[in-house]
Order: structure tokens, then C-alpha cells, then sequence
């Protein structure tokens, strides 16, 4: 594998720095070579690490972000992302959101996330639901993070029940019920993308995270 750089970080502190497309274009081969170039091979090493997991995810450059930024309705007008970014997916595409790993490589470090982020109404529903059918088999799931010595990350949460749940207000997840989101997150820091380490860091992540995925997924079904 094509270890990530310091240079990949200099590349990206510059981008922050200069986010414009003059910058850009000067240093689109760089930012190719050190940056997305080895990031989309960590993500084909992670996917290699995944294929006898439950359930597998897999990645690769395909499963990529652009760096260009949508300006159409952002007040930010900056046309850059100063990150790279990608998903790992058990469909191996883009297209497939609901259950997945996403990883963010930026100046200082980064970080990843696993599991279920801000799904359509319809589709958080359904997991809200399965919550309050089957609560032994959720339970069994936050056990299993906390064993992992991690829980699902305090985000993303309505202040009151959700349309449909007001009657579940006093059950023992309500709170759960009012996630709109349903992911673990890890740092990484700089050192763990110099030494290879990342790949780990985001495996053994998807690993921990895949009975939440199982449990969302089959929510989902």
C-alpha cells in the first residue's frame, strides 16, 4: 500500500489555505498523487480485511467523494473540500448509504464513521420501530459497543418524539427512538495515516459497528 504522506497533509493545509481554482489546478497532479491515490488504496486494504465480515463492506476509488463542493444553495462559496473522503458500503457503491463506514482524511488527521447517518424519515421509522418490537435484541447491540469500549455518538437527536412514537415517550430507549442518526465515530490521528495504521483503525471499527448495521439493516428489509 501506498502509505498516506506528509506531504498528503501539507497538500491539504495549503488547499485550506488557498482554496481557490487556480491553486487548485497548479497542484491537481500532487493532491492525485499523494493524497487520493493512496487514500482509494486504504480503502481497497480495509475492503480486503472485510471480506469475511458480517456483514462485508467494501471500498475502493470508486466509492470516493469528489473535492469539488456543490456552492448552488451554500453561503460558503469556497469551491473545494480541504478533505478526502470515502465510504465503505456492503454494496461496494456510492448508491448504497443506509449501513456504512465513512472515512475523512484532512489536514490535521481525520476520522471515521460507522452505521446509520441521517436516513430519510421513512427509513428511520422502520429502525424506530424494530427498537420498540424487539428492545432484548437493541439491547444486545449497545452491548456489544460498550464491550468495544464505544456507544453510539450523542447526535443528531429530536427533542421530543418523534411523528408516530408520542406514545412510546416513557419507553426505556425513547431516547434512542429520537435519533436521527445511529453511528459510532473514531478519531485518527496524523500519525495513525503515517504509519499505516489507519487501515486498522477503520476495520476493526466496521467490525464493531456491524451488528448495528445487521440490526438497522434488517429493519430495513
Amino acid at each position: 500500500m501506498t502509505l498516506i504522506s506528509k506531504t498528503s497533509f501539507d497538500l491539504l493545509d495549503q488547499l485550506a489555505r488557498n482554496n481557490t481554482k487556480d491553486w487548485y489546478d497548479a497542484h491537481k497532479a500532487d493532491i492525485k498523487t499523494h493524497c487520493l491515490a493512496p487514500f482509494g488504496e486504504m480503502l481497497e486494504h480495509v475492503s480486503n480485511r472485510l471480506m469475511d465480515s458480517d456483514p462485508p463492506l467494501e471500498g475502493s476509488a470508486k466509492t470516493m467523494f469528489r473535492m469539488h463542493r456543490d456552492v448552488r444553495f451554500s453561503k460558503d462559496k469556497t469551491p473545494y473540500k480541504s478533505s478526502v473522503s470515502g465510504v465503505l458500503t456492503p454494496s461496494g457503491t456510492k448508491a448504497e448509504m443506509a449501513g456504512m463506514v465513512y472515512v475523512e482524511m484532512n489536514a490535521s488527521g481525520g476520522w471515521v464513521v460507522g452505521g446509520f447517518y441521517k436516513l430519510p424519515t421513512a427509513q428511520l421509522s422502520l429502525i424506530r420501530q424494530r427498537i420498540i418490537d424487539e428492545p432484548d435484541a437493541f439491547q444486545t447491540v449497545l452491548d456489544g459497543l460498550s464491550d468495544a469500549g464505544t456507544g453510539l455518538a450523542d447526535m443528531d437527536r429530536l427533542t421530543r418524539m418523534p411523528k408516530g412514537f408520542s406514545e412510546y415517550e416513557d419507553h426505556p430507549f425513547a431516547e434512542d427512538i429520537k435519533r436521527k442518526s445511529f453511528i459510532i465515530r473514531a478519531d485518527v490521528a496524523m500519525a495513525s495515516w503515517l504509519n499505516g495504521d489507519v487501515t486498522g483503525i477503520v476495520a476493526d471499527l466496521a467490525c464493531t459497528v456491524g451488528p448495528l448495521v445487521k440490526f438497522g439493516k434488517t429493519a430495513l428489509a
